[in-house]
């Protein structure tokens, strides 16, 4: 399949299960995970980081346009993460582990590392979220356990997702 469709299908696909399930799902009235920032997460590594930050843009003003809540936060949010891609993908993917895969995609990573990078750009993603959205360092424990136990929940669900289409994994199964 053409990685444009590809990704565009997963984009379409995110957007709706972020709007249409996962912003129905609360946890302590207050926590809901955000999978919609798994399309960040598995675009190439080699991906032109302009390229990414665009994509982001998309994705998180695609999520403001549909979702009730501040306008912008979401794309103000995603771009933020795409502009610190890079260096996750550095800090949390070992250097042999990276040159030995055949495309450079997170699908392709070990389990135990994509916990990290997930964890990594969710954790970011909500800090800048939740910061933004109440505009103030007030109740900062209370602010930073929504956003640690969120980044917890959200990356479940992204490991979950990773786990159901990946391609590898199934293969190495059978």
């Amino acid at each position: 399949m053409n990685d444009f469709i590809k990704y565009l299908l997963w984009f379409v696909c995110l957007v709706l299960l972020q709007e249409f399930l996962f912003n129905n799902i609360q946890f302590i009235h207050f926590l809901s995970p955000y999978i919609y920032i798994f399309l960040i997460l598995i675009l190439p590594f080699n991906m032109h980081s302009s390229l990414v930050m665009l994509i982001s843009f998309g994705l998180g003003i695609s999520i403001d346009i549909i979702s009730a809540g501040i306008l912008g936060s979401h794309a103000a949010t995603c771009t933020a993460i795409a502009l610190f891609r890079n260096f996750i993908i550095k800090v949390t993917i070992p250097r042999a582990e990276y040159e030995s895969m055949s495309t450079s995609t997170a699908m392709q990573i070990k389990l135990k590392t994509f916990i990290l990078y997930a964890f990594s750009l969710v954790f970011l993603h909500h800090f800048i979220l939740f910061l933004l959205e109440i505009l103030s360092l007030d109740n900062f424990v209370f602010t930073f356990l929504r956003i640690l136990i969120s980044s917890i929940i959200s990356t479940v669900f992204i490991t979950l997702i990773k786990l159901l289409f990946n391609r590898e994994a199934k293969r190495n199964m059978t």
